[in-house]
């Protein structure tokens, strides 16, 4: 019984925890923001000088950025033109060397500049007031051939990307020797990646830690329940045990044919309410009520009180709070009363009209009622039969 309590236990915190744990993920903001971008398709094409032939490559290696229009461009690649070779673009009053040719001018271009020096927004803002169509940022060498994110907010319509570094100095070291590079930028690959919020993660922590404290002493109070439990237990039947032997000092008796006494059609058993039989074994408690034996034995070990007066039998006895947790004290001098009902007799009638002095034959417990199965097993123990033969007439009459 008890492993099922536990089994039962770890069911219901089985059951908190998912509990939480959909809370968690329910709660607004806790599966973070998903973050949508999508790749471009860079398209250069340029004339080699030594072979004079054309040289065109196509690769998804670009990245737009968080706040550019999803759209292509085309131009020229231009990149910084400064004395002190300053590829990031960040001055405001940067001019930008774009190799045409046949030296044509006012086509389309594109800037081409170094991340680093300024935010991505400056140097957007440099290139687009410099009539750029699009502006190629190339990633720090310590990055290789990764892209990252760019936010730069508030920098209009024109077309932002990012390629990787080895593709951006491919690009630079043909533009810085003059020969005119073409590109292309097209819209590759949309890609959605979810991100989970700081704030989930801390909820599901915390919730993951509640759980843990709420099991642990769950654990707890369960163990000391049982400890207490088991030391009750064990408490219990060894005063069970004592009481059993104090009960079995109360006097008893056997009813018999002829004997003198109360009318046995008024007197009957409290606890069972059945009328005492030839050969009931009754049992005679220090107030003078009498009941089967059978019956008030058990009664006596959970309550150790007459049913019908509720004295203390117990203590009646000579003991005085538990039988197992004091030494027994001297018996005490028998009261009047218990000369009374050491030599009780019953009246019972003759119903089979047989000698009444001839004692019976069969075995007293073959009639005793059917009180409690459980006690039947202890019929003869601590069993004392007290023979009526006088009767005493300073204590004679009714007992009630």
């Amino acid at each position: 019984m008890a492993w099922r309590r536990r089994e039962a236990g770890v069911g219901a915190h089985g059951v908190l925890a998912l509990a939480l744990l959909a809370l968690a993920l329910c709660v607004p903001g806790a599966r973070g923001r998903a973050l949508e971008w999508f790749s471009a398709v860079v398209n250069i094409e340029y004339v080699d000088p030594q072979t004079n032939l054309t040289v065109w490559s196509v690769s998804e290696s670009g990245r737009f950025g968080d706040s550019s229009p999803k759209e292509g461009a085309h131009g020229l690649v231009g990149v910084p033109w400064a004395p002190g070779g300053d590829l990031e673009g960040c001055a405001p009053d940067t001019r930008f060397f774009v190799p045409e040719p046949g030296g044509r001018g006012a086509a389309p271009w594109v800037a081409l500049v170094a991340r680093g020096g300024c935010t991505f927004k400056d140097k957007v803002l440099v290139a687009a007031r410099r009539n750029a169509s699009a502006v190629v940022l190339y990633n720090e060498e310590r990055y290789g051939n990764i892209t990252l994110p760019m936010s730069h907010a508030g920098t209009g319509n024109i077309v932002v990307i990012m390629i990787s570094y080895p593709k951006g100095r491919e690009i630079l070291e043909l533009v810085q020797k003059g020969i005119p590079v073409t590109m292309t930028i097209g819209v590759g690959t949309r890609h959605v990646q979810e991100f989970i919020s700081g704030q989930s993660v801390v909820f599901v922590a915390i919730a993951f830690i509640t759980m843990m404290i709420i099991s642990l002493a769950w654990l707890i109070f369960y163990y000391i329940q049982r400890f207490l439990y088991t030391g009750s237990q064990i408490g219990s039947q060894s005063h069970r045990k004592e009481t059993k032997k104090v009960i079995g000092q109360l006097l008893l008796h056997t009813v018999k044919h002829g004997e003198k006494g109360i009318d046995v059609d008024a007197e009957n058993c409290a606890v069972c309410i059945e009328n005492f039989k030839v050969k009931d074994i009754i049992r005679i408690l220090p107030c003078k009520h009498i009941f089967h034996r059978i019956c008030i034995d058990p009664w006596l070990l959970d309550h150790r009180t007459c049913p019908m007066c509720k004295l203390d039998v117990i203590k009646a006895l000579g003991y005085w709070g538990e039988p197992g947790d004091v030494q027994e004290m001297p018996a005490p001098e028998s009261p009047p009363g218990r000369d009374l009902a050491a030599n009780l007799s019953l009246t019972l009638p003759d119903d089979d009209g047989s000698d009444e002095s001839s004692p019976p034959s069969a075995s007293p417990a073959e009639s005793e009622p059917q009180c409690d199965p459980s006690f039947k097993g202890d019929a003869g123990e601590n069993t004392a039969l007290l023979e009526a033969g006088r009767s005493d007439s300073r204590h004679g009459g009714p007992i009630s």
